[in-house]
C-alpha cells in the first residue's frame, strides 16, 4: 500500500509524482505511447521501498498488425542500491508474460515466477537491479564526472553485468525544442526488456544534462528498424 513520502532523498534526480509520457515512432509513423512514473513509496516485507512503473501500448491502427500492451513495475530500496521486486504483465503479438521476480537477498537469489509457477531461481550479485530499476539508477549517475557505469542486472532468468557508456554530449531538437543531453548506450544482452522477441535490441538514451537527467529520447534498434521514443510531457510533484 502507498505511504507518505517521509524518506525522500532531495539529491535524487526524480521524486514521487514524476510522470513522463512518450510517443513511440517507427519512421514517421506513430505506433504507440509509453508512460514512466515514480509512484508513492510502498512497503514490502516491512521495508519502505521505491515504486516505479512503465506502461506501453500500441495505437489502435498498429493493434491490428502487432498489438503491444505492457505494464512493468520495479521496486528498489530507498538508497537506490538494489532491487527488491519486479513485475511484468506483457502482451506482444502472440507472446504473453505474467511474471513476478522476487529478490531473496539473504540467500542471494532471484526467483522467477511465471503465471504463478516458480520456473527457476538465479544467483544474483551484490547490488543487482531489474531491467526497469536500472534505468532509474542510471539517472542517479553524474555523467559530467563519469563516462559510464557497471551494475548487475537480472530479469530472473539471467544475471549479467549491465553497462551504461557515455558516448558524447549532444544538443538535439524535436517538437520545436532544444535539449542539451548526455548520450548513453546501455548494454544488457540477453535480458528480457520491452521487446520480448528482440533481446539483442540495441538501445541509445538521451538524458538531459541538467540535474533531472530526464530521458528525453530513446532509440531502439530492432529487426524491423529503429523505434524512437520522444518525450512529449513531463509532470512532477
Amino acid at each position: 500500500m502507498p505511504i507518505s513520502a517521509n524518506a525522500e532523498q532531495p539529491g535524487l534526480p526524480f521524486q514521487e509524482g514524476e510522470r513522463l509520457s512518450f510517443n513511440i515512432y517507427w519512421g514517421f509513423l506513430k505506433v504507440g505511447e509509453t508512460v514512466m512514473e515514480v509512484l508513492p513509496n510502498t512497503i514490502i516485507n516491512g521495508q519502505t521501498v521505491r515504486h516505479f512503473r512503465l506502461k506501453t501500448r500500441t495505437t489502435p491502427f498498429i493493434d491490428l498488425i502487432y498489438k503491444v500492451r505492457s505494464e512493468i513495475e520495479a521496486f528498489t530500496n530507498l538508497a537506490m542500491t538494489r532491487s527488491l521486486l519486479y513485475k511484468k504483465k506483457h502482451r506482444e503479438a502472440s507472446t504473453h508474460r505474467d511474471v513476478v521476480v522476487t529478490f531473496d537477498w539473504q540467500n542471494r537469489k532471484a526467483d522467477y515466477v511465471s503465471f504463478g509457477t516458480l520456473e527457476q531461481s538465479t544467483v544474483i550479485l551484490p547490488g543487482t537491479f531489474d531491467p526497469l530499476g536500472i534505468l532509474y539508477y542510471a539517472r542517479t549517475q553524474n555523467f559530467s564526472v563519469t563516462d559510464g557505469f557497471e551494475r548487475p542486472v537480472t530479469d530472473g532468468k539471467k544475471c549479467v553485468i549491465g553497462r551504461g557508456s557515455l558516448l558524447k554530449k549532444e544538443r538535439i531538437k524535436f517538437r520545436g525544442m532544444f535539449y542539451d543531453t548526455y548520450v548513453i548506450q546501455p548494454e544488457m544482452i540477453g535480458i528480457e526488456g520491452l521487446f520480448e522477441e528482440n533481446q539483442e535490441a540495441r538501445f541509445t538514451l538521451w538524458f538531459k544534462s541538467d540535474p533531472t537527467r530526464l530521458p528525453v529520447k530513446i532509440n531502439i534498434e530492432v529487426f524491423i528498424g529503429n523505434i524512437v521514443c520522444e518525450l512529449v510531457s513531463h509532470t512532477a510533484k
